[in-house]
């Protein structure tokens, strides 16, 4: 499905997403648009080549997912296309199942001084908050220029990571409460999940801060320096959340400790008990095989008192080992 937001040269405002307008608005200099494909069809894909007249790789990536975040500049000139531009790739967080598995939204963008073109193969929250506010006036998200267009998409991109870093906070902190408390068999397969979560996370998030970087720094010409306070400030809170990410993947390491410290604990605490039962029950198993206690045959044993006597001494001998290891503190 494709959404545009044109203005041309002359004020006029357009949403037309028909070939032969948007051909019309990238030969027009003083154009701006803004062009959205949301699940692409083959026809739609034909048109950043038939149309905007972008370089194959590039049109390739698009249509290859998962590729890593970067930034790259095309001095390619098409048929049509007359300037330079960007080809970016960004990752955004897939609020909807972050709960039950930590997975990213794959965003490719063409973008120049005059237009932007954003693909994606899923719903995105941040392009549908930046297209309702298109949708009540295109000039509210064109006037301003492309590069603060493209800034609001970032930010609303790196804005809905919070959410999932709080969901992780608290995942994390009832992990190790888990582990503290009641380790049990399942616990360490859920840390491993998450442990594998952060590092796919990472793996994405990490990246994406050379190439907002790149828009900070200056080094893509179209972006004006009143535009570069704004991508520092998204850059900012990229790097934030990055420091973040690497917090929780200490945490989440020293859950995994915590969680094998607690089974060894535990496992100490049963072997102490069951050593405490047979050490207990060491002197009364030497006393009662001694001769087999029979008071009737032994030697100068023919009493009854003899057998209360032995009885006495033995539940004695336990009473004070029982003592002796409370005093020292073993149990």
């Amino acid at each position: 499905m494709i959404t545009a937001y044109i203005i041309y040269g002359d004020g006029r405002v357009s949403t037309s997403t028909e070939p032969h307008d948007l051909a019309t608005a990238i030969r027009d200099p003083k154009a701006r648009f803004w062009v959205d494909m949301e699940r692409p069809t083959d026809e739609e894909i034909a048109i950043l080549d038939e149309v905007f007249g972008f370089h194959p790789l590039a049109i390739e990536d698009t249509i290859q997912y998962t590729q890593r975040p970067k930034i790259e500049s095309y001095n390619h000139i098409g048929d049509v296309c007359q300037q330079g531009y960007f080809f970016m790739v960004i990752h955004g967080p897939d609020q909807e199942t972050f709960r039950e598995r930590l997975q990213t939204k794959e965003l490719d963008l063409f973008v120049s001084e005059r237009y932007l073109v954003t693909i994606h193969e899923e719903l995105m929250r941040s392009i549908m908050v930046v297209k309702e506010r298109a949708k009540v006036d295109s000039r509210i998200v064109l006037e301003p220029g492309i590069d603060m267009l493209l800034h609001s998409i970032l930010d609303h991109i790196i804005d809905n990571y919070q959410p999932i870093l709080d969901y992780l906070e608290v995942a994390l902190d009832n992990l190790e409460e888990e582990a503290l408390t009641s380790p049990t068999s399942d616990l360490l397969s859920r840390i491993a999940v998450k442990k594998r979560e952060l590092l796919n996370f990472r793996r994405i998030v990490g990246p994406q801060r050379e190439v907002v970087a790149q828009l900070a720094r200056g080094e893509v010409p179209f972006i004006r320096e009143s535009a570069r306070i704004y991508m520092r400030d998204v850059l900012d809170h990229l790097n934030r959340t990055v420091e973040v990410i690497e917090i929780y993947r200490d945490l989440i390491m020293g859950t995994r400790d915590i969680y094998l410290s607690s089974i060894n604990n535990n496992l100490n605490q049963i072997m102490k008990t069951l050593t405490i039962i047979s050490v207990v029950a060491l002197p009364m198993t030497v006393i009662t095989s001694f001769f087999g206690m029979n008071f009737e045959h032994i030697p100068g044993l023919h009493s009854v008192v003899a057998f209360w006597v032995m009885m006495v001494l033995m539940f004695a001998i336990v009473g004070t080992m029982l003592f002796l290891f409370y005093w020292k503190k073993w149990i």
